[in-house]
């Protein structure tokens, strides 16, 4: 406990000093919390949206239909979320909209009970906030200080307590004490979880939460739930086949459930309710992994879907159910010795339990000659801290009867990383390739290296004996741009936005299966007019692809979901797989102190923006593919397009082809509008048939924001003010004439009184002459004025408007990987000889 609470505390002043993103990265939309993080299905919540560069937000997009959201007319970033009766309680992903494209995924949470806000203050025990049981509570930890919630219980009654924070993308750490009206410290959770509860008598209670190193803002949010719900601490068997099965449910309030006669690793006692679970039977279904937005980056390859248990005081948490490739044999008592190794047919799928501690399983099956089996134990990618490990055996008996044990294999989890710093799958389930070289039997140990200490029957494990099936899942997530600094190690939540003449690179991980090893050709369906992408693929022997989208010059507004799939030949067998999204959870300002926390999600989204336009853009000079004969020699020329203050100097890096990796980067000088890239084939043996590779480059400049928008409003502006001074002068002007049509009716006025009798008829004629010029320049000044007047007033909302703009759209220090469009090459094989 010690080494935990050192370590996270080393952590912390990593977490409190990156709560702003690098200055230096384009503004992406990006969002930190949504809170409430939850509401009741069947009611309306208002929330408040963190995070940054979120201007002109217009939407937020949920992976469920039934949540929908509006904007509240005149506060900014505050919607209010509509859930409707028919979303069943679940946790889902909500991503919002805004200038600067769709962000990345938050969790949002729709249940079943009565939910209220925290009610501050209630940093006290004698200011807690009373809480009736079924309730849920939505709140967040402040900084050094602790939230305190009380309830009443009747004695003997069962109740949980959980706190859900860091499975819904909190930053939370949650710890829970429960005292009682006093403030006597009765049981403690030191890491979030559950607290199992029975009231000794009829009185008051207290929960106390907080951090586990007190720290808090709005991005340590929870929802902490009172009351008598159920609660599944595992299931048994841990996977099925298709259609109805007989589960095994342990846990705790389950209705209709009786005693399990085991506890678990709270020392509390469990029940056990055998329930009925059906398990899609269409291939699709079953390789999808439908479960709530908690699945980390080492689980992204498995399959399964999500189970809650419905009961009248509300549903439960979920659990993963798998889908076995094969019929599934449970665990029976007595085969913790090698003599006693439980017998299976294999293939087969064996369901066990690490439990009690330091407990090892053994289980035989015959193969036959030149069978190919996989052998894999799953259990750390099912969310258990646990660390399997496998011996495969060879069983032969003498002529005498006499037994002879050959060790075939010692079987640790692998260290292959596919997503790097920011999407790590090093996962601790060892799996082997097992070709059968003699009939006989064959054994294998399993034990969980981590498990000498602790009793926790919730250690379950799946234990796949399949035939050999080659596959492949694919993980997207959006390609991490080069580090500002060389020195840098951070990591950040990224989302896929394009400016018009923009390409963004999107990185597809293959996680192939049973020794899979040829090409994944990708495809992207969804997108929006003026949006391409490019043919691609994983190529054999590989197990990272890019995928490049390009906006056109004119491109629309768009944001929404679109679809990656790879199609794969296994023997004459085409299959298709759609990937699923991979992002980082929090910014990291050092990977090599903190933790990167990543997870899978459950949709890739896009946004097209065409107020943006990208301040450089690379690409072919001509929009074709580039043949060559092996051996041969290819010059392509490149296009460079510069916007904004983008006049540095570029080093081009061609990347996407293996071979292509030696080639030096190309040097283009600040001014220079064009390149060349020059591949000579006798250097870099690229292969015959279709490849296409792009260009990268880092680069420096200022860039505006709201550069396009910003000069419409600057221009209305001057065209603004220009009129007023206009119309100002002409005001100036009538006024003049005006007056100088008074003088002469004044005078025509004065002369009439003067004149002798004689010269009174030409008086008056004068007279009326000057009236009618002095009415009209009297309307004509009146109506200058007021035109003048409005010019005026328009001019000052103008300049209003512009304003703002104005300032948002100051120029920017920016330091942006660029991407090119994707360069197409043909490779022609030689002649035949």
């Amino acid at each position: 406990m010690f080494l935990r609470f050192f370590i996270r505390l080393l952590c912390v002043a990593f977490a409190l000093g990156v709560a702003g993103l690098a200055s230096a990265q384009l503004p992406v939309t990006r969002l930190s919390s949504v809170f409430p993080p939850g509401g009741k299905a069947g009611g309306a919540v208002e929330v408040t949206l963190h995070g940054s560069d979120l201007d002109e937000l217009t939407a937020i997009h949920f992976t469920h239909p039934g949540i929908s959201a509006k904007a509240k007319p005149g506060e900014a970033n505050r919607f209010i979320v509509t859930i409707a009766d028919s979303v069943p309680a679940g946790v889902y992903e909500a991503r919002v909209v805004g200038h600067f494209g769709i962000s990345n995924p938050r969790a949002f949470v729709v249940g079943d009970r009565p939910e209220v806000l925290q009610k501050k203050p209630n940093q006290a025990l004698a200011a807690a906030m009373d809480i009736a049981p079924g309730t849920v509570v939505n709140g967040f930890a402040e900084g050094n200080q602790a939230d305190y919630y009380k309830f009443t219980a009747k004695q003997g009654e069962r109740v949980l307590i959980t706190c859900a924070a860091e499975e819904i993308d909190s930053r939370m750490d949650a710890a829970l004490v429960l005292q009682d009206a006093a403030g006597r410290e009765l049981q403690r959770a030191r890491s979030g979880g559950l607290l199992d509860f029975t009231a000794p008598a009829d009185s008051a209670y207290v929960v106390k939460v907080h951090d586990f190193l007190f720290r808090g803002n709005t991005d340590y949010f929870y929802r902490l739930t009172i009351g008598a719900g159920p609660h599944i601490d595992f299931v048994l068997p841990p996977a099925g086949a298709p259609g109805k099965g007989k589960y095994t449910l342990f846990g705790r309030n389950l209705p209709g459930g009786t005693a399990a006669n085991v506890v678990a690793a709270d020392g509390k006692p469990l029940e056990r309710l055998d329930v009925e679970i059906e398990l899609p039977g269409d291939a699709p279904a079953q390789q999808r992994l439908a479960f709530a937005p908690g699945v980390r980056a080492f689980a992204a390859s498995l399959d399964g879907l999500e189970y809650r248990l419905k009961s009248a005081k509300g549903v439960s948490n979920p659990v993963l159910i798998g889908y076995a490739t094969a019929p599934v044999v449970l665990e029976q008592p007595g085969n913790d010795k090698p003599e006693q190794a439980q017998k299976v047919t294999a293939p087969c799928e064996y369901a066990g339990q690490f439990f009690p501690r330091g407990d090892e399983d053994w289980v035989t099956f015959e193969a036959k000659k030149g069978e190919v089996f996989w052998i894999e134990a799953i259990c750390h990618r099912l969310g258990i801290a646990s660390k399997p490990f496998l011996v495969i055996q060879r069983v032969t008996k003498d002529d005498k009867g006499q037994i002879n044990v050959a060790e075939t294999r010692e079987v640790y989890d692998a260290e292959e990383n596919l997503g790097g710093v920011e999407f790590n799958t090093i996962e601790r389930d060892p799996a082997h390739r097992l070709e059968v070289k003699d009939d006989g039997a064959y054994r294998v140990r399993v034990t969980d290296l981590f498990n000498e200490t602790r009793n926790d029957p919730a250690r379950v494990y799946r234990l796949s004996l399949r035939k050999e099936t080659p596959d492949f899942r694919l993980v997207a997530m959006v390609q991490p741009p080069r580090q500002v600094r060389d020195d840098a190690r951070e990591a950040i939540p990224l989302s896929l936005f394009l400016r018009r003449g923009e390409t963004a690179a999107v990185k597809v991980m293959a996680f192939r299966k049973d020794n899979f090893g040829g090409d994944i050709d990708l495809a992207v369906e969804g997108l929006p007019a003026g949006v391409s992408a490019a043919s691609c693929r994983v190529e054999a022997g590989r197990n990272i692809g890019t995928v490049l989208l390009t906006a056109a010059e004119d491109a629309a507004n768009w944001a929404g979901t679109i679809r990656i799939t790879g199609r794969a030949k296994m023997g004459e067998q085409e299959v298709v797989r759609e990937a699923r999204g991979g992002s980082v959870v929090w910014h990291v300002g050092d990977f090599n102190e903190q933790r990167v926390d990543s997870r899978v999600v459950r949709e890739v989204a896009l946004a097209v923006s065409a107020e943006e336009a990208a301040p450089l853009s690379l690409g072919p000079a001509e929009n074709k593919t580039w043949e060559v004969g092996v051996g041969g020699k290819l010059e392509i020329p490149v296009r460079v397009t510069r916007r904004a203050e983008f006049g540095e100097a570029l080093k081009l890096k061609a990347v996407g082809i293996g071979v292509l990796d030696p080639l030096k980067e190309i040097d283009i000088d600040g001014k220079a509008t064009n390149a060349t890239v020059t591949i000579d084939l006798n250097q870099q043996k690229i292969p015959p048939g279709t490849h296409t590779f792009r260009l990268e480059a880092r680069t420096k400049g200022k860039f505006r924001p709201y550069a396009e928008a910003a000069k419409v409003v600057e221009d209305a502006a001057k065209a603004a003010e220009k009129t007023a001074t206009d119309l100002a002068a002409e005001a100036k002007k009538a006024a003049e004439a005006l007056a100088a049509a008074v003088k002469a009716f004044q005078e025509a006025e004065a002369k009439v009184k003067s004149v002798t009798d004689g010269e009174k008829a030409a008086a008056k004629a004068r007279l009326k002459e000057t009236a009618d010029a002095k009415a009209a320049a009297e309307k004509a000044s009146n109506e200058a004025a007021a035109k003048a007047k409005d010019a005026e007033t328009k001019k000052t909302e103008a300049q209003n408007r512009a304003k703002p703009l104005t300032e948002k759209s100051k120029p920017r220090e920016a330091i942006v990987t660029v991407y090119s469009a994707p360069f197409v090459v043909k490779v022609n094989p030689a002649p035949a000889k």
